[in-house]
């Protein structure tokens, strides 16, 4: 029987509200996630903490220690070379436009670099109009296009050796994690387990991860985060919370190398003059789109292109660094 960890005098402190509360310090953090993960934690207190925390905000000294406690119970995949794996978190999919994020693995693969998706879906698929339309997932187009998710580490390594490609689910990732995710589905609300996931490298050895932020308050936090732990990174405003650049108003996209930020793509100030042509939004529709650039008869968006050569060059002042 596992022991349960007593969470009352971290909630004391993180449950006062916006302006009465106080950020936990990093070992705290990393304490109080660990039982979580481990299922060390009651159903009642793990609500009033993940609540607590969703009304406070998470600190970086927080969510740093949480990070702690999820990498140290991480599955990680062996990469195809002793080069940089791409680490693309897919966790929204897309309700407004069609989901570039396999296209954007795809352009990678195809140049050269091994990308490692990893993603869950944390609320059920709806229909309907407004806020209820449905996402597309980034897996559904991928099964579309004949890649399949993989179910182990083992199996998703095997996929980068063979096509540089591949989507491990977050429960063969860390499964305490990907628990956490799927109290959506209870709560009503996201938690600091999305923030996590979408910062996890399951992966051997050096990696670039591609992090995405919605709002400003947050890509401020990732920007501290990145700074303090000086790990390899680009960040840019999501596309419907993916890190994906938007084809309509490419966004700026900020890289973090040794702590350091410089830009590796500019912003567009307003909407492109040319919109570029794209498929409907359904994953059989955007899989068919996809084959037609793979076969060079469609061309690929230039922001979507603009990405993938930040991402080679990033690559490739990694390996001038070490």
């Amino acid at each position: 029987m596992k022991e349960s960890f007593a969470c009352a005098p971290l909630i004391r402190e993180i449950g006062r509200g916006k302006n009465g509360s106080r950020a936990l310090p990093r070992e705290h953090a990393r304490e109080l996630m660990g039982a979580m993960l481990d299922g060390r934690v009651s159903d009642l207190e793990l609500g009033g903490v993940l609540l607590a925390l969703r009304m406070k905000g998470e600190a970086v000294s927080e969510v740093a220690g949480f990070l702690d406690a999820a990498e140290a119970r991480l599955v990680r995949v062996a990469p195809p070379t002793g080069g940089p794996v791409v680490i693309l978190p897919t966790y929204n999919g897309a309700r407004h436009a069609p989901n570039l994020v396999p296209l954007l693995a795809w352009s990678l693969a195809e140049a050269g670099v091994p990308v490692l998706m990893h993603g869950q879906a944390s609320e059920p698929r709806q229909s309907g109009i407004g806020s209820n339309v449905a996402r597309v997932p980034t897996l559904d187009i991928l099964e579309a296009l004949g890649v399949s998710a993989s179910g182990d580490a083992e199996t998703a390594a095997r996929g980068l050796r063979e096509r540089r490609l591949a989507y491990l689910p977050l429960e063969a990732v860390n499964p305490g994690l990907a628990r956490l995710v799927g109290l959506r589905r209870i709560l009503g609300v996201r938690n600091v387990a999305h923030t996590l996931a979408k910062l996890l490298r399951p992966v051997q050895g050096p990696s670039l991860l591609l992090a995405a932020y919605t709002h400003p308050e947050f890509g401020a936090m990732l920007s501290e985060l990145f700074a303090l732990r000086r790990e390899p990174a680009l960040l840019m405003r999501g596309t419907e919370g993916e890190a994906v650049a938007n084809t309509r108003r490419p966004q700026r996209i900020a890289r973090w190398l040794d702590g350091v930020e410089d830009t590796a793509v500019e912003g567009a100030p307003g909407p492109v003059a040319q919109v570029p042509a794209l498929p409907p939004r359904d994953a059989t529709a955007t899989a068919a789109w996809m084959r037609a650039i793979q076969q060079g008869r469609e061309p690929l968006p230039r922001a979507i292109a603009a990405q993938r050569d930040a991402v080679l060059d990033t690559i490739a002042r990694m390996g001038r660094r070490t």
